[in-house]
Formats: C-alpha cells, structure tokens, sequence
C-alpha cells in the first residue's frame, strides 16, 4: 500500500481548504496600522503578560549608522529604499493617516513633528507629495502623550484608532474616528509606493541643525481608500522598528505580519503569504525583517540562515501589516503532488524527489524512530532541487559520522518552494509563545505551518533543541529562548513559502549493505475543498454552515468552540460524504452557546484519522437577543428596544447595502437604558439598511427599511 500524506500537508500540494467565505457586515472604515498589531481600547492593562496594546513604532533607536542601531534609518529622511515605510496607492486613491506620539525612556521631551509623503517620479528622482506638521507639548513622565491635541493628524484615544480616519464628509464622520491627514494623488497619476518620513523639525519647518531624537508611536494608521472603500493590504516595511518599552515587556498578543515570499518560478511575480507571530516575544527595541537567505555571513544556505552574534540580517522581503491586496500582489500557483522513489546500489540509498517547481528538498532518517532530532542518532539530507528528478544519496550515517546500525528506521520527506527567514535583531527574550507561521495564501488562511532554526552558534543552552532541522508546528515547538539570551543577538527562524510534507514511513534498512527498501510515496488528493463557512448567532443557538467542492475519503467534521481564539473544544460531529465531486452542503447549530464572544473552527478529519483545519470564525456575543427595531419601515426617527438594558459606551452605525457607513455616533449612556432613538430623517428613502449597536466586548446587527 503507497503510503499516504497526512491532510495537513496534502493542502499544500494542491488547493487545501479555498475558502470564500461569505463576509459578515462590517463597518467601512477598519483602519490600517496599530489597530491590527495592537487592536486594545479602553482600559488596556498591564505591559507584562498578555495584553493587547504593546509594540510600539520607534525610530532613532540608536545612531542611524550604529551597526548595534535598534531603528537604524527606519522612518527617517535618506533611509535607502529597503528601510522606509511604504504605502502603495493607484492614482486617484486617497490616504488618510494619523498618529500619537509618547514620551520614550530617554527623558527628553521631542519637538515638532513632520510627516512628509515622498515617491519616485519617472525619472526616479524624488519628489515631495505632501508636508504635514504636528506640534509638540511637553510631558513629564514615560509614556505620557507628547503631541498637541485637537489638530489634524492627531489620534487622541485607542479608539479612535479602531474606528479609522474621519473620510466622510469633510472629515466629520464616522464621528468615531479620529481627524486625518489626507493625500490624494491625480487620478493621472501611475499606481507607484509612497513613503512616509518622520523628522523633528524647528518652527520654519526645517530639520537642519535639530536633534533626531528617540520617538515612540502607540497609535497611527495609514489607510487607503476609493470611491468603493478601503483597499487594505497596501502598508508594507521591510525594515520594521518596534519596541515594547521595556525589558520584560510582552508584544501584543495580536502582534503578526505578513511576508510577501515570491516565487522564483514565475519570475517573482506571484507570492506566498505567510503570517509571522511574534506576539509575546519581549524586546526593549527590536528589528523585524524578512528575507531568502537569512544572514549575510560567508557560506552555502545551511551557513547562511544560522542565528548569529551580530546584526547581519538584512532587509528584502516586503512585510505587511495586512494579507496584502492580491489585486496588486497576485497568489502564486501551487506546485504538483511530488514523489519520491528509493533505490539501492553500491553501498549508498538514493532518494530521488521529483518536484515541477525549483526549491528545496529534505529528507529525515529518524534512526531511533522518536520523532525528535538527535545528530548522533539521526541524519539530515537537504539540498536545493530542480524541476525534475532530484537525487539525495545516502550513506549509512548519521550527522554525527557514525554508523547507523538499526534495521527499522523512520524516514519523512518535504518539498518546499520560496524559503524564507526571520532574523530577529536584540529581542532580549521569548520565553513563552517564542516565533511561529502560519499560512495565508495559497492555501487555509490561519494552518498552522512548520518553523525551524539552528542556534548552535549561540550555544547548546540558547534555545531548546539549539537545533530544530525537522521544524515545529505547535506552540510548544514554536522558537524559543530564554531571559536575556537574545540581548544583541541575531537570532534566525526560518520556514518556507508553500510546504509538501509526507507522514513518518517505515522502512527497513540493512546496515551490512547501507540499503534501505521504501515503496514508491506519491503525494496523495486533498480529501476536502471546502468553499465556503459561516457562524452565526440566531435565536436558539449559533448556525454554522459550510459548503465542499468535492471531497476524498473525508470520514467527518468535529465543530469546535472558543471563548478565548486559542484555546479550542469540540461541541459537535457531522458525518462527511465521503467521496464527491459535487457541492455539498453542511449545517450545525451550536444549541448551549455561552455569552460573549465566540470563536468557531472546522477539524475535518480523514478515513485514516489525518486532518486539518479551516479558519476560524468569530460570532458576536449576545448583546441584545430580540432586538426589535420600530417603526419598520422608519421615517424620522428609529426605536431600538434592547432585551438587556445597556450603561456606558456604545457606537451606533448605520449601514447601507454596501456595507458604507452612512451614519455613525459614539454615546456613553449615563444609566440603564433600554430603549434607543435614532435619527433616520436625512436617510433617503426606499432602501434597506443595517444598524449596528456596539459595545466594548460585543455586537449585534439588525436590518430595517426607510
């Protein structure tokens, strides 16, 4: 019997879970910025552990030419191009943007800002778009806020930020939002990358004779948006400065980006997305790049991508704050089921790969059969491979040199296209949930990937293992290290675009002859390609719904529940079909669901017990079940009766068929009420639309006509 791929890997082979999930409604403006890496509102807690608020945008971390330089020249005027922070836009786009500025730990209070907005010209030489100011006011203490408040550009609270720019209307609504600064090119103009510089600046404007100092961002945002609505997916850095103001300060439990991998089979004009977790990683200041090979030092790949003692990471792969904008940045097709064949002769075993798309090939002979990886037990073979046959060859040894003499041994292939590294400069420790991947695109938005790293030369005690060849993809075998040991270090992870990786396969070897016999391994179909999930709550429960294109020895779905997005149960089984090449549709509902917030994910097993997951989907808690909207059809003013009676802040928004918010306000109810009124008089008539009643924790979405 050929053996079979497990279903976590055969989705990377072919499309896995391709999902078209039906969008909730949601408010227009999201935002693109601190939002998405350090989403906390209200009361945000404390710095330490898991929180929701740190990771804080810095530049002149360190002189912009120190080798030791924690910001080097990010943000900052004549940053080569590998160091600024972009925005792409069409012509006709408008950006709006914004920011809050803090004190830092060097205790000096910073001047007048200005962001200025720069992009190549056709003759690629640089021009201006657009020169704004910010003004200073002075703080004593760390992390107080040390810009003048009430002007353009200014993001006063958390909130604000959640809620975006002020686009409509002059800049009046959502009156949520904060009050941007804009930019809008000609519509003339060509699709191109603007950057943004931050520079202290004396009172005529001028950065000449002022002193650069250390700043820290807790707030800012940069959204792109048209006549249709915002374009996220555009705010990109391949040099990105953080710090978590503090030693033993955690970055945000939310804190991911996104690296662009492209695929050197198609010109580099189609992409991998991946998403990088560095949430909980503890810097005081760090840099966060992406590249292909890892490090600059001397050497072949295997030299190249190992953590080092000094800054030698470099800047290449673009990293975003969002899955960027597939319009701009096409998906790269997916590579054919590989196979590996074994042959014997001469004293060697040849495994020989046959890919049809160039990357890389390992092969892992596990010589005590335990699934970890042990030098003197074990061997590595791993090569770059072409499209073709690639042949790894054996000898009978492990990495250690020494014969190996077992007769059972446990052998697993992988084939990868697009490597890509993590290097990862002065983050002092990452104790707890350390670097992890996932993948994005092609493939299921949200799968847990495979990670590896080789620390061996910053010591046996660096990292447990120091040397992780056959990778992770769990949380406890995510990249760790301990306190302080990441002080001025260069430590690496690295992964790789699209993985093609087969089950641990049995075979025997003979060591008088340094022969082992396999079948031949073919990279099996995907057992389920799932088309469409939903969760949503209703009365008696939460409905989820899913939908399959086709399906292959599919046995069942397990319907799992959060209260948390981390920690899943399941709470219900669904029989599968089978074996179909036709859409199939599936429903469960969810009876007991508990308040608040919920998280909802799919674990679809196969016949032979593999699986894999589907993305999750979030479900609203139960704001107000039964809510009833009068009159309806409404004319000048809509009753909102809530089941549960509401105190404190809530956002009232009004959608219409788009999904456009057409009418926003933020109140703080000064008692229990019960009982809303909204004015829908300036609505025009004759249409449907959506309100939206919000606290801090949940949502609920009901419809009505004017």
């Amino acid at each position: 019997m050929i053996p079979r791929f497990p279903a976590w890997l055969r989705r990377s082979a072919r499309p896995f879970l391709v999902l078209a999930a039906l969008a909730s409604v949601a408010p227009d403006a999201h935002a693109e910025g601190s939002k998405n890496l350090t989403p906390g509102t209200g009361t945000r807690g404390t710095a330490t552990g898991a929180n929701n608020f740190v990771g804080y945008l810095q530049h002149n971390d360190g002189a912009v030419t120190s080798p030791t330089s924690n910001s080097r020249y990010f943000l900052k005027q004549g940053a080569p191009a590998n160091q600024r922070l972009y925005v792409r836009m069409n012509g006709g786009e408008t950006l709006y943007f914004g920011v809050r500025r803090i004190r830092t730990n060097d205790n000096i209070n910073n001047g007048r800002l200005r962001l200025q907005i720069k992009y190549l010209d056709g003759n690629n030489a640089e021009q201006v778009a657009s020169t704004h100011y910010l003004e200073p006011r002075t703080v004593s203490t760390q992390g107080a806020i040390n810009l003048a408040s009430g002007q353009p550009g200014y993001i006063a609270t958390p909130e604000e930020a959640a809620a975006g720019p002020r686009y409509l209307a002059g800049n009046t609504s959502p009156v949520a939002g904060y009050n941007p600064f804009v930019y809008t090119p000609a519509a003339s103009a060509p699709a191109r990358d603007y950057w943004v510089e931050f520079m202290e600046v004396n009172a005529s404007g001028s950065s000449g004779g002022v002193t650069q100092n250390k700043s820290w961002y807790d707030l800012w945002d940069f959204t792109v948006r048209d006549a249709t609505g915002e374009k996220p997916g555009r705010l990109y850095s391949q040099h990105w400065s953080f710090t978590a103001a503090g030693g033993t300060n955690a970055l945000s439990t939310s804190f991911v980006l996104y690296p662009l991998i492209p695929n050197p089979n198609f010109n580099n004009q189609s992409f991998f997305v991946k998403r990088v977790s560095y949430a909980g990683i503890q810097p005081f200041g760090v840099i966060l790049v992406a590249n292909s090979q890892g490090t600059t030092v001397a050497g072949n790949f295997k030299d190249k991508r190992k953590s080092q003692n000094s800054n030698v990471g470099y800047p290449e792969y673009k990293l975003f704050v969002n899955n960027p904008d597939a319009a701009i940045y096409p998906t790269s097709p997916r590579p054919n089921n590989p196979t590996v064949t074994t042959s014997c002769s001469g004293g060697v075993t040849t495994f020989t790969l046959r890919v049809d798309q160039a990357g890389f090939g390992v092969v892992f002979i596990d010589g005590d059969r335990n699934n970890l990886y042990d030098r003197t037990q074990d061997r590595v073979l791993e090569k770059p491979t072409l499209i073709g046959d690639n042949a790894f060859v054996w000898d009978g040894k492990t990495d250690a040199g020494t014969a190996m003499n077992q007769t059972n041994l446990s052998v697993t292939f992988s084939s990868g296209v697009g490597p890509v590294n993590f290097p990862i400069w002065d983050c002092e420790q990452a104790p707890d949930t350390g670097i992890s991947v996932q993948d994005v695109r092609p493939g299921n938005d949200g799968a847990a990937d495979y990670i590896f790293w080789n620390d061996s030369l910053l010591g046996p005690s660096f990292s447990n293992p120091y040397i992780n060849p056959i990778g992770g993809n769990t949380p406890a075998t995510s990249h760790r290290w301990g306190s302080n040991a990441g002080n001025e270090k260069l430590v690496n992870s690295y992964a790789v675009g699209l993985l093609a990786r087969g089950n641990a396969i049995q075979i025997v070897y003979d060591p008088a002859t340094a022969c082992a016999t396999t079948p031949p391994i073919v990279l099996q179909p995907l057992p389920v390609q799932l088309v469409a999930f939903t969760a949503r709550r209703q009365r008696g429960g939460v409905a989820l719904q899913w939908r399959t294109a086709s399906e292959t020895h599919s046995a069942y779905f397990e319907v799992e529940r959060s209260q948390d997005g981390r920690q899943f149960t399941p709470v219900g089984r669904v029989e599968a079909r089978g074996n179909s090449t036709t859409l199939q549709q599936y429903i469960f509902t969810d009876a007991t669901p508990p308040a608040g917030q919920l998280y909802y994910r799919l674990h679809q097993l196969d016949t032979d017990d593999t699986g894999q997951y589907s993305s999750v989907e979030v479900v609203a808690g139960t704001l107000a079940e039964g809510l009833i909207l009068y009159p309806n059809p409404a004319t000048a003013t809509l009753q909102v009766q809530l089941r549960d009676a509401l105190a404190g802040p809530v956002t009232l928004r009004i959608l219409d068929a788009t999904g456009r918010v057409v009418w926003q306000q933020q109140r703080t109810l000064p008692a229990l009420q019960q009982v809303l009124e909204v004015p829908v008089a300036s609505l025009p008539a004759g249409r449907s639309y959506l309100l939206q009643v919000q606290t801090a924790s949940v949502s609920v979405v009901q419809r009505f006509v004017k």
